[in-house]
């Protein structure tokens, strides 16, 4: 199979944040909007949140067609560039009969997440999309004292720049 990497994300690009698993924003809205701000200001990207990733926990639990219509709705929608997990979680994989692998490959767009987003990223490569584990919204973006130089320039250089990512170097 021959996978496709999503064209790179631009200074002023829509990003979808998505609650593929675990409703934290609906729970920690204050740390979801530390994410937000810290993502848009550091990349220069617009953060949108799609329909349904700010409800509250249990109701995103009793609804997976409802995390995965937001997720098809997120690949679909041309206005979109990248999508970006609110979180991890523990029932992602709720959301695999919900899902359009056809909509994912014909709309190729960087997908951003961790833990268990991996299941989301699955489902993009069976659709052969390659997507990028790493940061989530409210785990990574969202520090308390601003994000990781590292962990910048890893997303800087894996979602905004055309070039192989080349070496990472590790963390002092």
């Amino acid at each position: 199979m021959t996978m496709q990497r999503p064209p790179r994300l631009r200074a002023g690009d829509r990003i979808a944040a998505v609650s593929v698993s675990w409703g934290g924003p609906g729970l920690f809205p204050h740390r979801f909007e530390s994410g937000r701000r810290q993502l848009e200001d550091t990349f220069g990207v617009q953060l949108v949140a799609s329909e349904h990733a700010l409800r509250d926990p249990e109701w995103l639990a009793a609804h997976p067609d409802a995390r995965a219509a937001d997720l098809m709705q997120a690949f679909s929608d041309p206005s979109i560039k990248g999508i970006v997990s609110t979180v991890g979680g523990d029932d992602s994989i709720r959301l695999l009969p919900f899902l359009d692998f056809d909509v994912i490959a014909r709309n190729p767009k960087v997908f951003l997440g961790y833990s268990d987003t991996t299941v989301s990223h699955l489902a993009c490569f069976k659709a052969g999309l390659t997507s990028f584990y790493g940061p989530a919204v409210m785990a990574g973006f969202a520090e308390n004292c601003g994000m990781f130089p590292y962990m910048v320039d890893a997303v800087q250089r894996a979602c905004f720049n055309a070039a192989p990512i080349g070496r990472l170097e590790p963390s002092d």
